[in-house]
């Protein structure tokens, strides 16, 4: 009697329709400019980017020493870019709290410094 009762049960679920769950969440707004600073060991640098966003597509130029592009994604809170400078590379990951944005910014394998952004109003 039991095993029937069971069965009968999992058949039932097996009908349910099951919840609809996001894949991701819904990007934070990154437009606009953003003073940046960078931290290393032997000096810390600032620049100024300038974000575009559609949905979860970002694109940036950064001034600082020279103008560099940047091309990434905000999911939920969280941003990746890289940046192109020339034949280099460098890779952005921060995280999203309004007007402000902590990350890290990659330079080479072992090269991983802080990266801060905090919003022009």
């Amino acid at each position: 009697m039991k095993r029937a009762n069971l069965a009968v049960a999992i058949g039932i679920l097996a009908l349910l329709p099951l919840p609809r769950v996001a894949s991701a969440q819904q990007p934070s707004s990154v437009a606009g400019q953003w003073d940046v600073t960078i931290r290393m060991p032997d000096k810390t640098t600032a620049e100024r980017w300038t974000i575009q966003q559609k949905g979860k597509a970002v694109t940036a130029t950064a001034k600082g020493e020279r103008e560099m592009r940047a091309t990434g994604s905000v999911d939920g809170a969280f941003m990746r870019v890289t940046v192109i400078d020339s034949d280099k590379q460098y890779k952005v990951r921060a995280t999203v709290d309004g007007d402000a944005m902590d990350g890290s910014i990659t330079y080479a394998p072992g090269k991983e410094y802080l990266w801060h952004a905090k919003r022009k109003k």
